[in-house]
């Protein structure tokens, strides 16, 4: 498996709770055509918080939107068609 960075977006931490919110801030930042390929099956959208380090924090959050791609010719092909967007993760152990 695969990770690779997509892009990060900061929005309310209370956008969190709500599901349907959130992801929708997560599409506006990928645009519709990533977002349906990470929705895709062999494809995990991850999505990591942390507290915001251009806006108050106590409200808002940064999100770094990553997504885990199986090792099959799928991922192989999303590495190629999104390699401006995509960029490869060294895991460490």
């Amino acid at each position: 498996m695969a990770r690779y960075y997509l892009a990060s977006t900061e929005y309310k931490w209370s956008h969190v709770k709500k599901t349907n919110m959130e992801h929708m801030w997560v599409m506006r930042e990928l645009g519709q055509e990533l977002w349906k390929q990470v929705n895709q099956p062999g494809f995990k959208l991850v999505l990591i918080r942390s507290n915001s380090q251009t806006l108050p924090e106590d409200i808002y959050c940064r999100c770094d939107i990553y997504v885990d791609v199986d090792n099959n010719k799928e991922g192989t092909l999303f590495a190629i068609k999104y390699s401006d967007y995509a960029k490869p993760v060294t895991k460490v152990q």
